[in-house]
């Protein structure tokens, strides 16, 4: 073992170092020998998990982890190959995985041409998981999560090449109830009643029609939700949907009820069975502030004149999502003086919505095109008169204009068929009784979808 600190040796060995001396050094010495050791040691010191992921996405593929390699490769205990796990990267395909990994290529054409498989393959999401078992590069098999109750598994058949299989497990859905009060936001509410904030959110979307969560929030509104806690064998994944829910806000109390109906969709109803849905949003676009209400005698910001505002503007940056207020047909689309870039679209009932100052439009978007409720349109901008990025948003019936902030709210979609109302009474008793008691409805069973096989392919 060569000597750590050849200077130390140097001072030891000289015949002129007084007794002390000697001793400092020598303490020296065994410090620099600890130390020494640790770096040493260091080295094969396996690396944590995080670690070891995060630098194998790094390295070369002549540099990656052998067999063994805690958290990156491991041998599999049942088919005896080593086993791969591989955390999806961003932009990463699996073309790039498999040439990062100097898995065999021919293999993975051979997975991608068996029926139904590629779609399966192609769409990876950043963070998810993969693991796959190889040979001497050679892949053995596959495993991918497609959704919180589906796996896909293939594994290599010495006379088929490869079998894929789609494995179902069954999710536990398990009804609770809970209840929170505003203090000074729903996401700080909801997270103070157990809720999750994709939960929250839901709740927003719900109620979204009737209340605006930016304006009309007041502290003291409160709320009781009975909701889905998912779990797979036995391990709680998630929330799932909202089976019931009650909000009170500035003392105003709305309901709303999850009914199924025979055709399976879901839809959310008043106890007295209206669509909580309007026909139309009550704001087509995430803003950050109404920059200019309604009004038709303002003062114009540009041209310094009085001059009705016939619309809404929503302050939001240039680029955010503009969506359909409902379902209807566009009737224009390009520049239209001080509008810039506008969208018409026409809807039932002689009704038009106008949305100025876009930055551009979604692709495939023409005049003639049927659009629904909530899909993408355009985007915004300050296109035209504008001085500054906002949707200037019009709401206009029979050729007259409306306040689209109380005009929307008006029209209702279509109510609980009356074929279906004693279905919808029968399911919704027990929610609405949960809802006034704070208890969790009946526990249904657990649910689970069909095994779907995909075909085999040879891989010769």
């Amino acid at each position: 073992m060569p000597f750590p600190n050849p200077l130390v040796a140097t001072v030891l060995s000289a015949p002129m170092v007084s007794p002390a001396a000697r001793v400092c050094a020598l303490q020296l010495l065994c410090c620099a020998v600890v130390a020494w050791a640790g770096i040493r040691s260091a080295e094969f010191v396996a690396p944590p998990r995080q670690l070891a992921e995060a630098a194998f996405g790094m390295v070369q593929p002549s540099m990656r982890p052998v067999a063994g390699s805690l958290g990156v490769a491991v041998e599999a205990a049942e088919a005896g190959f080593p086993q791969i796990e591989v955390i999806v990267r961003r932009n990463d395909t699996l073309d790039q995985i498999f040439r990062r990994l100097e898995l065999s290529l021919q293999d993975l054409a051979n997975l991608r041409a068996m029926q139904g498989l590629k779609g399966m393959l192609d769409r990876l999401t950043p963070g998810e998981l993969l693991t796959l078992s190889h040979q001497d590069g050679a892949l053995m098999g596959l495993e991918r999560r497609l959704s919180d109750s589906e796996t896909l598994k293939v594994q290599r058949d010495e006379a088929a090449g490869f079998i894929a299989n789609v494995e179902a497990t069954p999710l536990t859905r398990t009804p609770v109830t809970t209840h929170g009060v505003i203090r000074s936001s729903l996401f700080e509410a909801a997270a103070s009643a157990g809720m999750r904030d994709v939960t929250a959110l839901q709740l927003a979307e719900l109620f979204g029609w009737d209340i605006d969560f930016v304006l009309d929030l007041r502290g003291g509104d409160e709320f009781t939700v009975t909701y889905e806690k998912v779990s797979r064998e036995g391990e709680y994944i998630g929330d799932g949907n909202i089976l019931a829910a009650q909000f009170v806000n500035q003392g105003k109390t709305y309901k709303a009820v999850r009914y199924v109906g025979p055709d399976g969709k879901a839809n959310y109803y008043t106890a007295e069975g209206r669509s909580l849905r309007k026909a139309f949003l009550k704001a087509p676009v995430e803003f950050s502030r109404i920059s200019s209400v309604f009004n038709l005698k303002r003062k114009h910001p540009i041209l310094n004149r009085i001059r009705a505002h016939n619309g809404v503007d929503y302050a939001a940056p240039t680029g955010t999502p503009v969506r359909a207020a409902g379902d209807g047909r566009v009737r224009f689309r390009g520049e239209k003086g001080g509008y810039g870039n506008v969208l018409e679209i026409e809807h039932a009932g002689q009704i038009v919505t106008r949305y100025g100052h876009l930055s551009r439009f979604a692709k495939g978007l023409a005049p003639g095109k049927r659009v629904s409720q909530g899909e993408v349109i355009a985007f915004v901008g300050m296109t035209g008169l504008a001085t500054g990025p906002h949707l200037h948003f019009e709401y206009v019936v029979r050729g007259v204009y409306k306040n689209p902030q109380t005009a929307t709210r008006s029209v209702e979609a279509t109510p609980i068929d009356a074929s279906l109302r004693a279905d919808f009474n029968h399911q919704a008793a027990p929610l609405l009784a949960a809802l006034a008691s704070g208890t969790a409805p009946a526990q249904p069973e657990p649910t689970a979808l069909p095994v779907r096989s995909g075909a085999a392919v040879a891989a010769r």
